[in-house]
C-alpha cells in the first residue's frame, strides 16, 4: 500500500511538472508569435517562430544533454536558471518595439524553452516506471494544451499566466519524490546502429508530418486559432499515452498509420473543407507522434543507464519539424513537387520504421545451438559435476563400464558409481533411457 501512495504521489508530481512547464513554453511561444505578426508579414513571422524557434529549441536539449554527460552543473540548478531565464527573455520578445529585438529573445526564449523540456523528459525517466511513463507524459502535455485553448479566451493573459506557471514549475521541482530502482542494463544490439536507426525514423516522421501539416501563418491571421486545434492535439496525446502504456508495439503500429494524414492533408488541399478540419485530424494524429518520439529515447536512456540521452528524441524531432515547415514554405505554391517530396520521405519513414520495429518490438530468430552447448545445457540441469559429465559423454556414445574406465584411468567400480548417480540425478532407470533423453533433447533444440 505505502509502495503504491509513492508511486502515484511521484506519478501526479512529474506530470504537473510536464503540465506546468509546457503550458508555460507554450503559451510564451504562441505570444511571440502573434506578436512577430504584428510586426512584420505572416511568413516571415512564420519561419522565425517556427523553423528557426523549432533549431533553437533542439540546440537547448542539446545543451542540456551536454551538461548531463559531463556533469557539469545540477539538473535541478539548470532548471531553475532555464524557468528564470525564459520568463526575463518573453517580456522584451513579445513587447519589444523592434522586429530584431522581438526575434532575438525569443530566439533565446526558445533555447531556454530546449532546456525546460530537457529536464522534465529528466524527471519523467529518473522517476517513472517504463509502465506509467508514457500516460504521464501524455496527460501532463494533453492538459497543457486543453489549458492554452482555455486561456486563449481570456484576453491579454498571456504574461501574468507564464509568471505564475513559471513560480509553479519551480515549486513543484523541489517537492521530494522516490527514484525508480536502476533497471537491470540490456544490450540487446550494438546502441550506436540503433540510435542512429532511432533518429532516422524521428527525423523522417517529423518531415513527413510537417510537410503535409504545416500551415501558412496566413492562416491564423485570417481567424484560424491554432489553439482551438490543440484541443484534439490533447485527446491524441492522451490516447496515445494509454496505448503506448499497454503496449509499446501497438503505439508504434499507430504513429505508423497516423503518417497517412499528412498525405490526406495534401490531398485534399485546396477542397472545399474547412481548414479547421484539416488541422484537427493533424492534431489528433501528431498527439501519437509526439509520444513515440520521446518515449523510444526515454525508455534507451533509461534501459541503457544513458539519461543525457533521452531528450533527443524531442530535439531531433524539432530539426525535423523545423526542415520540414521549410520546405513546406519553400514548395507551397508547387503542390506536385511538395506530394512527391512528401511520398519519397514516406516511404523512407516506412522502411527505417520497419527496421526499427523488428529490432525493437520482434524477438531475434534463436540461432541452432551447437551439441556441445546442447551437452552443456543438459548437465547444467541435472547440476552434474565434471567427473559426471566425462562419464556421461563416453555413456553416450555407448562405451561400456570397463572402456570408459580405459579411458578415464579409473576403477570400473568407480564407473559404476557415476554411472548409478547419473542415473539418480536424472530419474532414469537405466542406461538406453538415459541415452533416449538425451537425444530426445538434442533433436528438440
Amino acid at each position: 500500500m505505502l509502495i503504491l501512495v509513492i508511486v502515484m504521489k511521484t506519478f501526479i508530481k512529474t506530470t504537473f511538472l510536464i503540465f506546468s512547464c509546457f503550458l508555460l513554453t507554450s503559451t510564451g511561444h504562441l505570444a511571440w508569435m502573434y506578436h512577430l505578426m504584428e510586426q512584420t508579414s505572416a511568413e516571415t513571422a512564420y519561419q522565425i517562430s517556427t523553423v528557426a524557434g523549432y533549431t533553437a529549441q533542439a540546440l537547448g536539449i542539446a545543451a542540456l544533454a551536454f551538461l548531463l554527460k559531463n556533469n557539469r552543473v545540477l539538473p535541478r540548478m539548470l532548471f531553475v536558471i532555464s524557468v528564470a531565464a525564459y520568463v526575463v527573455c518573453l517580456f522584451p520578445a513579445v513587447l519589444g518595439t523592434s522586429l530584431a529585438g522581438s526575434a532575438v529573445f525569443g530566439l533565446l526564449l526558445s533555447v531556454f524553452c530546449g532546456a525546460i523540456a530537457g529536464y522534465y523528459l529528466f524527471e519523467l525517466t529518473k522517476n517513472i516506471p517504463h509502465n506509467r511513463c508514457a500516460l504521464s507524459f501524455g496527460i501532463g502535455y494533453g492538459a497543457a494544451a486543453l489549458a492554452s485553448w482555455l486561456l486563449s479566451l481570456i484576453e491579454n493573459s498571456s504574461l501574468i499566466t507564464c509568471a505564475l506557471l513559471a513560480v509553479a514549475a519551480v515549486a513543484v521541482a523541489f517537492i521530494k519524490s522516490e527514484e525508480l530502482q536502476p533497471e537491470e542494463q540490456q544490450q540487446p544490439v550494438k546502441l550506436s546502429p540503433l540510435l542512429l536507426l532511432l533518429g532516422g525514423v524521428v527525423l523522417l516522421f517529423s518531415l513527413v508530418n510537417n510537410i503535409g501539416f504545416s500551415y501558412s501563418a496566413d492562416e491564423v491571421q485570417n481567424g484560424l486559432r491554432p489553439e482551438f486545434s490543440r484541443v484534439f492535439y490533447a485527446v491524441g496525446l492522451i490516447a496515445a499515452g494509454f496505448v503506448t502504456d499497454f503496449s509499446r508495439k501497438y503505439g508504434a503500429v499507430c504513429v505508423l498509420a497516423a503518417l497517412v494524414i499528412p498525405f490526406i492533408v495534401l490531398a485534399l488541399r485546396g477542397e472545399p473543407v474547412s481548414s479547421a478540419v484539416f488541422w484537427a485530424l493533424g492534431y489528433f494524429a501528431f498527439g501519437f507522434y509526439a509520444v513515440f518520439r520521446v518515449i523510444l529515447f526515454s525508455d534507451i536512456s533509461r534501459e541503457r543507464h544513458l539519461l543525457f540521452l533521452l531528450g533527443f528524441g524531442l530535439a531531433l524531432g524539432r530539426l525535423g519539424d523545423a526542415l520540414g515547415a521549410e520546405l513546406y514554405v519553400v514548395l507551397k505554391d508547387n503542390a506536385l513537387l511538395l506530394v512527391v517530396l512528401a511520398a519519397i520521405l514516406f516511404v523512407g519513414a516506412v522502411f527505417a520504421f520497419i527496421k526499427l520495429f523488428q529490432q525493437m518490438y520482434l524477438p531475434a530468430p534463436e540461432t541452432p545451438k551447437s551439441e556441445g552447448e546442447i551437452f552443456e545445457l543438459f548437465a547444467d540441469k541435472f547440476a552434474l559435476s565434471a567427473r559426471e559429465r566425462e562419464v556421461l559423454r563416453l555413456l553416450i556414445d555407448n562405451k561400456t563400464n570397463k572402456e570408459i574406465a580405459a579411458l578415464l584411468c579409473v576403477s570400473e567400480n568407480t564407473v559404476k558409481f557415476h554411472v548409478r548417480n547419473l542415473l539418480q540425478k536424472t530419474d532414469c532407470k537405466s542406461r538406453v533411457e538415459l541415452r533416449t533423453i538425451y537425444h530426445a533433447q538434442l533433436q528438440t533444440l
